[in-house]
């Protein structure tokens, strides 16, 4: 094991001694020891639910986090019905929810958005788990109180907060190749005022292939310079795979009453990456300002501020607000070939976002309570080529305005109905200029285009019957507004984008059976329309909204616990996705997998305490390129479906401690989920666990 970073364990230790004197003062702590910070759940905020519960939604718990062993979010999100998570160009994850992308769903923290302002998305693998209470995935028909750019979606990562008691904990864990994770919590309420605090630290030097590996032949090509071959990974290590991440999450607040709260809420990451090669084809551009696909993510820092609060007006009125302030910045590092030894440039995005939102919940009648939402930010980025380079400059302001009607006109019975307003535009944009040598000439201000806008209606409604079967259905209408990346992009860039847009349509049933089992079917089917692409029959080679795609399918998640301490769990999502756009070449869908399995089979020996959790995941095939109306003679690239295994075994040791052994990808599979990009083999971990 390996500490490069002696301020990690400084920190480590601060957050033990501050918690001691918390600790001596109570007794031990009970199975949970914090809460879930209800101020980030935006739409229920303790009250009903019903209005997650007419789309499909599906909620993933910190136990169900731990029984998994994932570290980061995209790792918990891999186990999930409906979504599916491929790493590529980046070494970053691609989330993708029943096809849509992951720029298209509206993802946050604590109802607070975490993207990144020129793409649209961040590298969700940088939030680690164990700040997480839940993650709560709504699939097709979010409420409208969600806010702008929810068209796939929304995953709501919801943190924890203090419970009752003082509490600490910490993990320690080692794998192969030098990677560890250490991390440690604490928290204490004192009266009204509660405080949590989060470090998390992982590095490895990097990650092995399958066994069954084989070193790969590709394609460099050089501009200038031309095409050559070259053996692009061998067996064993993943070339440039390393990586390294720290981050501190941090809460503080009142608990004035039952309705009543105020919370400041602070986080800082910092990480980088290597980004290991493609095996087919890597790209080197060394005309300054130059860029190469052998890269690095050699810095990438994000921070936030947000404050919280609820205040009940009156005895049927409540008012709940955010506002809040993110920053972004990072490098990529470009070197002249697969050797990682010469840098010929470091690019950087340096980004922040700012605004704030405001909820209101009024109870017109014991079954009627009429919902509002207002949501306001401003988006600032910049970037630059190289270091020798200034920046350039785009800031744009994102609106949204919702009511919606919760209405329960007999028991059992919930509608709900609601409408949005969402506008988008931008107020400055700026290019920066290089003559043929690549020497800065100056700074020109771009044509900007006029404010777009949305109205997103929704209805839906849930009825449970006397045996607990429910049913639910909805239909929503969500829109995308266009990226700054796509509306400025220096060769792809159009002004003239208007928002893309899909109809989104849900009708399932749920139904327990007694205690020993449950299970949900619901039937799903998106119209998208005017999606942003550059694959249409245009000779600009400009992004347009020219795809039209429809999507279509089922789910169905079952669980059984035939007998105390034995759960077994099965989802099964069928997706059909179909492009319908005017002049394409093929019917075929990127990023869609037609099918995807997700298993869970978990047993506590009696007596011993002892956990067994087998988690299963099998992907379907799916395209990862296709040729366009542009470009119909490119070749198709297809990844084959694969099925991983991963074990945890879990013993707890007196009061205070567990052990634990966990390996992933059990059969070593030697796969890809995206064409070019292996996947990682066998691995091991092993570690203790302490909370007191």
């Amino acid at each position: 094991m390996k500490l490069h970073n002696a301020s990690w364990l400084i920190a480590l230790g601060l957050v033990c001694c501050l918690a001691l004197p918390a600790l001596a003062e109570g007794p031990n702590q009970t199975d949970q020891d914090y809460q879930v910070y209800q101020l980030g759940e935006v739409v229920v905020a303790g009250q009903s639910d019903a209005v997650n519960r007419i789309a499909d939604t599906w909620s993933i718990t910190a136990q169900d986090i731990a029984d998994s062993h994932a570290l980061t979010v995209p790792q918990a999100l891999s186990y999930a019905p409906g979504v599916s998570v491929t790493y590529g160009r980046k070494n970053e994850p691609t989330i993708s929810i029943r096809g849509f992308k992951q720029e298209e769903a509206l993802i946050l923290i604590d109802g607070v958005p975490y993207y990144e302002t020129n793409y649209g998305k961040l590298n969700l693998n940088q939030l680690p788990t164990e700040m997480i209470a839940r993650i709560d995935i709504i699939k097709g028909a979010p409420s409208v109180l969600y806010g702008s750019n929810a068209m796939a979606g929304v995953i709501n990562i919801i943190t924890k907060k203090q419970g009752v008691k003082p509490s600490l904990s910490a993990v320690a864990e080692v794998g192969e190749d030098g990677a560890y994770h250490v991390a440690a919590s604490h928290g204490n309420s004192l009266g009204k005022f509660k405080y949590w605090i989060s470090l998390d630290r992982r590095e490895a030097d990097g990650w092995y292939l399958s066994g069954d590996f084989s070193p790969v032949t590709g394609t460099i090509v050089r501009r200038p310079g031309g095409t050559s071959s070259a053996v692009m990974q061998g067996e064993g290590e993943r070339n440039n795979s390393g990586y390294g991440q720290t981050s501190v999450w941090a809460k503080m607040g009142l608990d004035v009453a039952k309705d009543s709260a105020y919370y400041l809420s602070a986080y800082f990451i910092d990480s980088r990456w290597g980004l290991p090669p493609s095996t087919l084809e890597q790209r080197v551009f060394t005309s300054p300002p130059a860029f190469s696909q052998f890269g690095t993510m050699s810095k990438y820092q994000d921070w936030g501020l947000d404050l919280s609060g609820e205040q009940a007006v009156t005895s049927t009125f409540k008012l709940r607000g955010k506002l809040f302030y993110h920053n972004h910045e990072d490098d990529y590092t470009s070197f002249a070939d697969q050797t990682y030894s010469e840098v010929i440039a470091t690019s950087r995005y340096k980004d922040y976002f700012a605004g704030g939102a405001m909820f209101g919940d009024w109870d017109i009648l014991p079954q009627d309570t009429l919902r509002f939402s207002l949501h306001y930010r401003g988006d600032s980025h910049k970037e630059r080529d190289d270091t020798y380079l200034p920046y350039g400059e785009s800031f744009s302001y994102t609106g949204s305005v919702g009511v919606q009607n919760d209405w329960e006109p007999w028991d059992k019975l919930v509608i709900i109905a609601g409408i949005s307003y969402d506008w988008f535009n931008v107020t400055k944009a700026e290019s920066v200029d290089t003559d043929s040598s690549g020497n800065y000439t100056g700074t020109t201000d771009l044509d900007t285009p006029g404010t777009t806008d949305s109205l997103n209606p929704m209805i839906g409604a849930t009825y449970t019957f006397g045996d607990q079967t429910s049913l639910f259905g909805s239909v929503a209408r969500k829109t995308r507004f266009p990226t700054l990346q796509q509306l400025f992009a220096s060769r792809s860039g159009n002004i003239n984008l208007s928002p893309q847009f899909s109809t989104n349509y849900t009708l399932g049933v749920g139904r327990p059976f007694g205690k020993l089992a449950n299970a949900e079917f619901s039937v799903f089917y998106s119209d998208i329309e005017d999606r942003i692409s550059r694959d249409g029959p245009y000779p600009d080679s400009k992004y347009h909204n020219y795809a039209k795609v429809v999507t279509y399918g089922f789910e169905v998640v079952g669980e059984l616990t035939p007998l105390e301490g034995l759960l077994l769990r099965v989802g099964y999502t069928y997706l059909k996705a179909k492009d319908e756009s005017d002049g394409r070449v093929t019917d075929d869908v990127v990023g869609a997998p037609e099918n995807k399995v997700d298993i869970k089979v978990q047993y506590v020996v009696p007596k011993v305490d002892t956990r067994l959790d087998f988690i299963g995941v099998y992907m379907g095939a799916q395209y990862d390129q296709l040729p366009t109306a542009t470009s119909p003679n490119t070749q198709v690239l297809e990844t084959s479906g694969y099925f991983l295994a991963n074990f945890k075994v879990s013993q707890p040791l007196w009061d205070h401690f567990e052990v634990f052994g966990y390996v992933s990808n059990i059969l070593d599979r030697d796969y890809e989920s995206q064409s070019g990009f292996p996947g990682e083999g066998r691995a091991f971990w092993a570690g203790l666990k302490a909370r007191f």
